[in-house]
């Protein structure tokens, strides 16, 4: 009966976690070759621009540091094409990109730091 209730009490505990990213996550891409990664840390994105097709999904990973990435062409305007939510420390953020176009973004804490990036869908 301990055994038991243990496994219940983990399955549980798993169940109530909160997912580790935050914001208007989209729906998973359908195989890892549709995703480009860009990773957040010391106040940058790496790689700060990044090309990709219509189609695909960039992934934004926090490796340190507490940011958030936020659409729009300058630190005082959110253009709403995206969001991951409020700044935080760790987690993922995916964005899958249905159009062609040049999409600014940046970090609201660490703008004016020059946290900025920029994604490039082409047709």
């Amino acid at each position: 009966m301990k055994t038991f209730l243990l496994g219940a009490c983990a399955a549980i505990a798993v169940a109530m976690m909160p997912a580790c990213s935050s914001g208007d996550e989209e729906t998973a891409p359908d195989n890892d070759a549709d995703i480009v990664n860009v990773q957040l840390t010391s106040n940058q994105f790496t790689p700060a621009q990044v090309k990709i097709k219509v189609g695909q999904t960039v992934r934004w990973t926090w490796a340190g540091g507490t940011h958030n990435v936020v659409s729009g062409p300058d630190c005082n305007t959110e253009d709403g094409n995206f969001k991951s939510g409020a700044p935080v420390g760790g987690g993922t953020f995916d964005k899958k990109f249905e159009t062609a176009g040049t999409f600014p973004y940046y970090c609201q804490p660490h703008c004016q730091m020059g946290m900025r990036g920029e994604i490039i869908v082409e047709p």
